[in-house]
């Protein structure tokens, strides 16, 4: 409860200017620093030299033994403050109202907070002002819902809301205060679609507001949530709330809420040792915020945990506690006295609505002597609508004539795009087709040299022909496979992997006398990473070209291909052991094309050589 009134404070003291701003500053130390609170009290008493500064004065002693948990005191030393206020502080008056009301509350004597809220009302609108004017009937609001009044609730809380929704500027504090009464009305009406709908109003307006000042949105959601068995998404708002309540100073009367809900979302899913803790911690902070409405929940829910539990009688033991908690908040004359405010409120209302009716009234005699200037006026005001009519469809005219201009521009760009991906698309699928079916054919036409100037067996040359053969039909599925590749949206490692392991048995049929060892980091697998298909062919080329430039070029007896990964990035290495290059340059076109497939997918490619101490190719 204390940090509930904190938030209030520093909200409201926030809005003084002008007047005493020093003194305010100065006192306004203690929200921090409680510890201090008298020292700066009796510092302030030196500076008093105006009525004003008096009755700022007089607040903060209140206040102080307000935060300090001395409910009463602060209580006597608020109604002994009110006297004092200037005309130059009306605000202080208004939060005293709301001090007393939200005390009296608390301790469950609701015919005396709606009183100290009524007087708060006529007070802020006989000021004129409209935001305090909401607040009083929102908390009049909050006050019915404490008394299982929803309908009277419901009514106040709209009310606070018209109010704040005719005003020029509405303020978005008290629009979350009116929202969040009329919720927590429609809630415990049973009617839970109407309650979500003004609290998620509230989450509305957010970026406008600090949200450890609205707290209570988030229980409330929670709580509306928890009552449809809804206990999973429930307990995700209610935590966000427990968290807002734990930040700077607890929120007793907030946390004692948080935790009484949790309970309730344990033991219905038979989460015993949970829902205890709960209980004990929602009984902690009750006991600190002070509440009668808050221990009145907190009975109710120890008794539907016992009772669920099947220990009957502590159960039977705590339904009499909250019934004989729950008299004393219904006895029948406080009753009698929250009806007779009402009648009372009613009667002004009415007294005021006449006086309007009155006031209305002559302003229609004075509308019918001045007739002829209303005519005047309507005839100059037909012809400012023509003129501001024809401005408008003029305007609208060229607005549509320009949209169809935009669109037209926008159907050719589109085009122009969709030709330059189609364009895009022909050049890399025909860079693929030309690159593999050409590593291929290289390959076909130096074996046939090879044969051309090798002394072999006729069963050896029909041999190598079955193999030219086989590498043929070889180049064909290559042709289908990057057409299939193309088409594909993704590659996953497995496929990647079984294409790998096809080119390193063509190559070992090709070069029996070399080693080719193919190894992929497990975790590759385990963290479910694909390529799309252009990231895939690519990969896949780069690696082909690289084998097959070991193979042609450096007479390496080992080939070794590894793939791992980086977070989301694939890291391959290819090197051999054969008698390297003096630079890349002495690789030929092979590296230029290997790079360009790395650029295409957002890679670099490294060539690490030197004579007699092998290649490495990495794609980074």
């Amino acid at each position: 409860m204390r940090s509930y009134f904190l938030t209030l404070a520093i909200y409201f003291l926030s809005l003084f200017f002008g007047f005493s701003q020093d003194l305010i500053q100065e006192l306004g130390r203690m929200y921090s620093n409680l510890d201090s609170g008298q020292f700066y009290l009796e510092e302030a008493k030196q500076k008093l030299n105006t009525p004003t500064d008096s009755g700022i004065y007089y607040f903060y002693v209140a206040e102080y033994q307000n935060l300090t948990n001395n409910t009463q005191e602060s209580r006597r030393l608020f109604l002994e403050a009110l006297p004092s206020y200037t005309e130059e502080i009306p605000s202080l008056q208004s939060i005293t109202y709301i001090r007393l009301t939200r005390m009296d509350q608390f301790s469950g004597l609701f015919d005396q907070a709606l009183d100290f809220a009524q007087q708060g009302f006529d007070f802020a609108q006989s000021i004129a002002d409209t935001g305090y004017m909401a607040y009083h009937l929102a908390d009049i609001s909050v006050i019915h819902h404490d008394m299982e009044n929803y309908a009277l609730g419901v009514e106040y809380g709209k009310r606070a809301l018209e109010i704040l929704k005719a005003s020029q500027d509405p303020n978005p504090f008290y629009q979350s205060i009116s929202l969040n009464s009329i919720g927590i009305n429609f809630d415990d009406w049973g009617k839970p679609d109407s309650a979500l709908k003004y609290h998620f109003q509230v989450l509305d307006l957010m970026d406008e507001l600090d949200s450890s000042r609205v707290f209570f949105v988030w229980n409330n959601i929670g709580n509306t949530l928890l009552k449809q068995k809804k206990y999973q998404e429930a307990e995700k708002w209610i935590q966000i709330a427990k968290g807002l309540n734990f930040k700077d100073r607890p929120n007793s009367y907030g946390l004692a809420t948080n935790y009484t809900n949790l309970a309730t979302i344990a033991y219905n899913q038979n989460q015993w040792e949970r829902a205890r803790i709960m209980l004990d911690s929602a009984k902690y902070f009750v006991e600190k915020s002070e509440s009668v409405e808050k221990e009145r929940d907190y009975l109710y829910e120890e008794y539907r945990f016992r009772k669920a539990k099947g220990e009957l009688s502590s159960a039977i033991d705590y339904l009499e506690q909250y019934a004989a908690l729950k008299d004393t908040i219904f006895k029948e004359e406080r009753i009698k006295t929250i009806g007779e405010l009402e009648a009372i409120y009613e009667v002004e209302q009415k007294e005021r609505q006449l006086a309007e009716s009155r006031a209305r009234l002559a302003e229609n005699e004075l509308l019918v002597e001045s007739r002829n200037n209303q005519v005047l006026l309507l005839i100059l005001f037909l012809l400012i609508s023509l003129g501001l009519g024809f401005f408008i469809f003029y305007r609208q005219k060229n607005k549509t004539r320009h949209l169809e201009q935009e669109a037209k521009l926008q159907a050719i760009f589109a085009e122009q795009q969709t030709q330059h991906r189609l364009q895009e698309q022909r050049s890399r699928i025909s860079s693929d087709l030309h690159d593999n079916i050409g590593a291929q054919l290289t390959f076909i036409v130096s074996t046939l040299r090879n044969l051309k100037y090798t002394d072999l067996s006729k069963e050896k040359i029909a041999e190598k022909l079955d193999q030219i053969s086989d590498f043929t039909v070889d180049t064909v599925n290559e042709l289908r496979d990057t057409i299939w590749a193309m088409n594909k949206e993704t590659i996953d490692m497995e496929d990647l992997q079984t294409r790998l392991y096809g080119l390193i048995e063509k190559a070992n049929k090709a070069c029996p006398d070399t080693s080719f060892d193919l190894e992929i980091d497990p975790k590759i697998e385990l963290e479910g990473l694909s390529l799309n298909s252009m990231e895939g062919i690519n990969y896949y080329r780069i690696i082909q070209e690289a084998v097959n430039n070991a193979i042609k070029h450096s007479a390496a007896k080992e080939i070794k291909i590894l793939i791992t990964s980086e977070g989301k990035r694939l890291l391959v290495i290819i090197k051999d052991n054969g008698k390297g290059m003096s630079g890349e340059k002495s690789l030929g076109n092979g590296i230029s094309n290997m790079k360009v497939r790395a650029e295409r997918i957002g890679r670099d490619l490294r060539v690490l050589t030197s004579p007699d101490q092998g290649t490495e190719i990495s794609i980074i």
